[in-house]
């Protein structure tokens, strides 16, 4: 397994070169940052793996229903990939793109969430019906 120190010394490592490349081939520059940042991901994936089973045990033990539990991990998986996108296309200096990748995001999100706020509305309709 790849240590944070290994990750943070390849990475500063990465940059300069990236930094020397930059000047005479902007293309390859811009294809080891964005590879690096691809293994690097794959390895926090990797290094995330016991809290992602642990998150799901959590979510199982929670009374929610599995579309729920589903849908918030759907949630969270979406959130990351935005994130990664939009910082991504940031540093590509695209930055109208960056805005259309997290605005898709943010309605990705919303409709996924649609069923359970209808659910929350119906259970706060249950229990205003009951206080009258």
């Amino acid at each position: 397994m790849v240590t944070t120190i290994q990750i943070a010394g390849l990475s500063v490592t990465a940059v300069l070169i990236a930094k020397l490349l930059e000047r005479y081939a902007a293309e390859q520059a811009m294809l080891l940052t964005l590879l690096l940042g691809v293994l690097f991901t794959a390895a926090a994936v990797c290094a995330l793996s016991p809290v992602l089973n642990e998150m799901d045990l959590l979510l199982a033990s929670s009374g929610l229903s599995e579309t729920q539990t589903s849908t918030v991990s759907k949630v969270i998986g979406i959130c990351i990939v935005t994130q990664l996108a939009a910082d991504i296309c940031k540093d590509a200096g695209e930055t109208a793109l960056c805005t259309a990748v997290t605005l898709t995001g943010k309605a990705s999100l919303l409709t996924l969430s649609l069923p359970m706020f209808s659910s929350l509305l119906s259970m706060v309709r249950e229990v205003l019906s009951c206080g009258f």
